[in-house]
């Protein structure tokens, strides 16, 4: 009989969503086993320390998809900001299917995460406010406002998310978005 096999790359994008959905305390063995395919033995053999070794995984891997997804392409000066911002946009409402899926910044820091799970996401969130930080020097705010209209920017999608989840509105993300923008340049 063969045993199943799945490459590196479908493997953590099925645990990812597992993470996604469940969180990292609410995401069983048995829950990441069953999605992938995989008997307990396998996923222990890929990743020793388990359950954790596994969201690390995860959350390396949409480190590197954010930054070459998202971020560069926000720091790209060959675009207009409102270009850099609407591209954003459209990758944030893919990544998230128009507000449907939960942020893997939230879900896995319920519960008791890591130490170096949580060092993991704050350097995500580091690194996007940067870029949206950049991204409001360049359409011509000062280094304090650029800072807060980033920071406005991700707490207004957080807050999205989480609202959209609880009243199952599914023009919640496109019209909270439409407003970030608007409140994202607005000059004074």
């Amino acid at each position: 009989m063969a045993h199943p096999t799945i490459d590196d790359q479908a493997l953590v994008e099925t645990l990812f969503e597992v993470f996604r959905n469940h969180g990292y305390e609410g995401a069983t063995i048995a829950q990441l086993s069953d999605a992938t395919g995989l008997k307990k033995s396998s996923l222990y053999h890929r990743f020793p320390a388990g359950k954790e070794d596994m969201a690390k995984a995860v959350v390396s891997y949409v480190s590197t998809q954010l930054q070459q997804h998202l971020i560069e392409p926000l720091l790209n000066d060959k675009e207009t900001p409102a270009k850099r911002f609407d591209n954003m946009l459209q990758v944030l409402s893919a990544f998230y299917s128009g507000g449907k899926k939960n942020c893997l910044l939230n879900v896995l820091n319920l519960g008791d995460t890591k130490t170096e799970l949580s060092q993991m996401l704050t350097e995500i969130y580091e690194a996007c406010l940067t870029a949206l930080s950049k991204l409001a020097k360049d359409s011509g705010l000062n280094a304090r406002e650029a800072q807060a209209r980033a920071a406005n920017f991700l707490m207004l999608l957080e807050g999205t998310l989480v609202i959209q989840r609880l009243t199952n509105d599914s023009n919640t993300f496109s019209n909270s978005m439409v407003n970030a923008k608007k409140m994202f340049f607005m000059k004074g």
